[in-house]
C-alpha cells in the first residue's frame, strides 16, 4: 500500500478511532523534511479531524448511558491530546498562531489571551499571518502595525517575544519601548511564558537550552555567555550601548509615552532621531528585520513618517486597523469583556477632541493646525431649514470611478448668502448604483440647478440623469457639466474656496448638548444619514499639511462653491417642452 493510500485509510478510521490520529501523525513528521507543505496540510487536516470529533462528543454527551459517557470520555481526551499535537508541530514549523494556540492550552478559558481574540485579530484582519509572511520572507525589513490603545497590541507583543526566543534560540534580537516600567513589565510577562510550566506550554513546543535571565539588565538568552541576549528589552531613553544587540530581530513597541508628548513637535522630532541614530545603528547587518507596533498619534510619529518615508517600497508594509470601519461597525469587538463596542466608541468620540479621536483610534494621522475644515470651524444646523421659500436648490456632483474615491453629490439650500447642506450622496460604489440614487435625491429635493464635473466620464454621468429625470420621471432641472480648470489643481480650488465653505451651514451630528440642557425632553437624535456621516469625516479630517487619502468631499464643495460664483453668467440649453413653451 503506498503512503497516500495508507494516509487516506487512516483518514476514515480517526473518525472513530483516535489511535488513527497517531499513526498519522507519524506520517507528518516524517513527511516533514522531505515535503514540508505536504506534512502542514496533513497536519491540518489531523485537526479538523480531531476537532469534528470533539464537538461531535460534546453534542452527544447529554444523551449518553454512564458507561457509555465513560467511554465517550476517553476517547474525546484523545483527540484534545492529538489536536494539541497539531498546534504544537505548527508551532514549531513556522506558525505564530499555532504558537499561541499551544502555548495557552492549559490556561483558564477566562485568562487566554489568544483565543477570545484570534476571530477578530487574525480571522478578520489577519495580523498573525501577515507576521508570519513577514518574517518568512527574506525580502522584507519592516512591518508597521497600528492599532487603537487597548487592542490588545502589547500583549500580542510579548507572545511574539517569547516565540522568537524559541524559535530562534541562537540569534540577537531587540525589544524597544518608552520607559523603563514599560520594559520590566515586558520582562517579567515573556521570563513567566518561557518558564512558568503550570502556566505555559512554551516548553512542551521548544526543547531550548536552559535559559540564563537577568532581571537587572532585562535580557533573556539561550545563547553563551558574553554573547549578545536572545532577547534584550531596552528603554528608549535608557543605555543601549554594549548591553544588546540584533542580528534577527528589532521589536519596537509604542515609543510615544503619552499624549503631552505626542503634542510636541520638537519632542517628537527628537524621538526619531534616537529611533534611527540610535536603535538602528544597534543592529548587526543589513537583513535585521523590524517589527514595530503602536498607535498613531500624530503626523510626526515614528509610524507616520516611517510610513512616509517608505511606503512606496516594497519592503516596508504597513498597516492600520482603525478602531471601526466606514459603517462605524466595530473592528475590535471581541468575545471577551475587554473589548470595543459601537457604543463605547461612540462615547469615546464625544468626549475627544476630533484631531486625537482620529489619531488613537481611526489610526489617521492629523495635526490640529493644518486641517483645512476642523470640526470645530464649521457652522451646524439641526435638520430645520430658514423659513420660506430658497432662493436656490442646486447641487454639485464630483464623479468616482473605481481606486477607492467616492461620488459625493451635496446638495445646498440657497438663502440670501447662506448656504445649507441637507443632504449628501457620498457612495463608493460603481455607476449602475449611484446613478438611481442621484436621480432620486435630485426628485426629493426638486433641484433646480446641478452640475458635474466633467473630468473622468462627467458629461457621460451628466447626460445618464438628465435622461433619466426627463424621461422616466418628467422631471424639468438645469443639468450642466464643466471640466475643473487644467492650470489649478484640486488642492489650489479646495484652498482658494475653504474661507466659502467655512461659511455653509452642515448638519449637526446629534442634537447638541446645549439644546438639551435648556429642554430636557428634547430626544438625543441623529441628524446624519450614513453618506452625510461619511462625507462629514472625510471633510473634517482634510489637511494642507498630511497626505490625503481622499478629497471628494472638499473637491464637490469647492466645485458648488465654483458654481454658486459662475453659475448665473453661462448659458444653459434647457428642453423648452419642459418649461411651458
Amino acid at each position: 500500500m503506498t503512503r497516500d493510500a495508507e494516509i487516506e485509510k487512516l483518514k476514515l478510521h480517526a473518525a472513530k478511532d483516535p489511535k488513527a490520529l497517531k499513526y498519522l501523525l507519524e506520517h507528518v513528521l516524517d513527511m516533514t523534511e522531505g515535503d514540508p507543505a505536504a506534512a502542514k496540510a496533513l497536519n491540518r487536516d489531523i485537526r479538523r479531524i480531531a476537532g469534528e470529533a470533539i464537538n461531535a462528543f460534546r453534542l452527544a454527551a447529554a444523551g449518553m448511558r454512564d458507561g457509555e459517557y465513560a467511554e465517550g470520555m476517553r476517547r474525546n481526551e484523545e483527540y484534545k491530546g492529538a489536536r494539541k499535537k497539531t498546534y504544537i508541530y505548527g508551532a514549531k514549523h513556522g506558525s505564530f498562531d499555532d504558537y499561541m494556540v499551544a502555548c495557552e492550552w492549559r490556561r483558564e478559558p477566562k485568562a487566554q489571551f489568544w483565543l477570545p481574540r484570534r476571530a477578530i485579530l487574525q480571522g478578520k484582519h489577519g495580523i498573525v499571518s501577515q507576521i508570519e509572511n513577514f518574517i518568512s520572507d527574506p525580502d522584507s525589513l519592516f512591518l508597521g502595525f497600528s492599532v487603537p490603545p487597548g487592542a490588545g497590541k502589547t500583549t500580542l507583543i510579548k507572545f511574539l517575544l517569547a516565540y522568537i526566543a524559541g524559535a530562534y534560540p541562537d540569534s540577537a534580537n531587540m525589544y524597544v519601548s518608552y520607559s523603563d516600567g514599560m520594559i520590566k513589565m515586558v520582562y517579567d510577562s515573556v521570563h513567566s511564558i518561557l518558564t512558568d510550566t503550570g502556566e505555559y506550554a512554551h516548553n512542551e513546543i521548544f526543547q531550548n537550552p536552559k535559559l540564563t535571565a537577568s532581571a537587572e539588565y532585562h535580557t533573556l538568552s539561550y545563547r553563551k555567555r558574553g554573547d549578545f541576549p536572545t532577547i534584550g528589552l531596552v528603554s528608549l531613553g535608557g543605555s543601549v550601548t554594549g548591553r544588546t544587540r540584533a542580528n534577527k530581530f528589532l521589536v519596537v513597541d509604542d515609543l510615544v509615552r503619552n499624549a503631552e508628548q505626542a503634542r510636541s513637535p520638537s519632542r517628537l522630532d527628537t524621538l526619531y532621531d534616537d529611533y534611527r541614530n540610535t536603535l538602528t545603528t544597534r543592529t548587526i547587518g543589513d537583513s535585521v528585520k523590524q517589527i514595530a507596533l503602536g498607535t498613531i498619534w500624530s503626523t510626526r510619529d515614528m509610524l507616520s513618517r516611517m510610513r512616509a518615508e517608505h511606503e512606496d517600497d516594497p519592503r516596508y508594509r504597513f498597516i492600520r486597523i482603525p478602531v471601526w470601519d466606514e459603517n462605524e461597525v466595530s473592528n475590535f469587538e471581541y468575545d471577551h469583556p475587554d473589548n470595543y463596542t459601537a457604543a463605547k466608541i461612540r462615547e469615546i468620540r464625544a468626549t475627544l477632541d476630533p484631531v486625537d479621536f482620529s489619531c488613537l483610534y481611526l489610526q489617521t494621522p492629523l495635526e490640529k493646525e493644518g486641517l483645512v475644515f476642523a470640526a470645530d470651524s464649521l457652522f451646524y444646523y439641526n435638520g430645520v431649514l430658514p423659513d420660506g421659500e430658497p432662493d436656490d436648490i442646486i447641487a454639485y456632483g464630483d464623479i468616482a470611478w473605481g481606486g477607492g474615491d467616492s461620488l459625493s453629490f451635496p446638495i445646498g439650500y440657497k438663502y440670501g448668502d447662506a448656504i445649507f447642506i441637507p443632504s449628501v450622496v457620498f457612495d463608493r460604489r460603481d455607476k449602475f448604483v449611484t446613478k438611481p440614487r442621484v436621480a432620486g435625491r435630485i426628485l426629493q429635493h426638486k433641484v433646480r440647478r446641478v452640475r458635474f464635473e466633467a473630468d473622468n466620464g462627467g458629461a457621460e454621468y451628466s447626460d445618464d440623469i438628465s435622461r433619466t429625470l426627463r424621461t422616466e420621471h418628467h422631471y424639468s432641472c438645469n443639468i450642466s457639466h464643466k471640466k475643473a480648470p487644467s492650470t489649478q489643481s484640486k488642492m489650489s480650488r479646495i484652498e482658494q474656496h475653504a474661507p466659502v465653505i467655512r461659511t455653509f451651514y452642515f448638519l449637526d451630528d446629534t442634537t447638541p448638548d446645549g439644546d438639551r440642557d435648556r429642554d430636557p425632553s428634547l430626544p438625543k437624535r441623529e441628524y446624519r444619514d450614513e453618506d452625510y456621516r461619511k462625507f462629514m469625516n472625510e471633510l473634517t479630517s482634510m489637511s494642507f499639511t498630511a497626505k490625503n487619502l481622499h478629497d471628494d468631499a472638499a473637491d464637490s464643495l469647492a466645485g458648488m462653491v465654483d458654481f454658486i460664483m459662475t453659475g448665473n453668467n453661462r448659458v444653459e440649453i434647457i428642453d423648452r417642452r419642459f418649461i411651458g413653451f
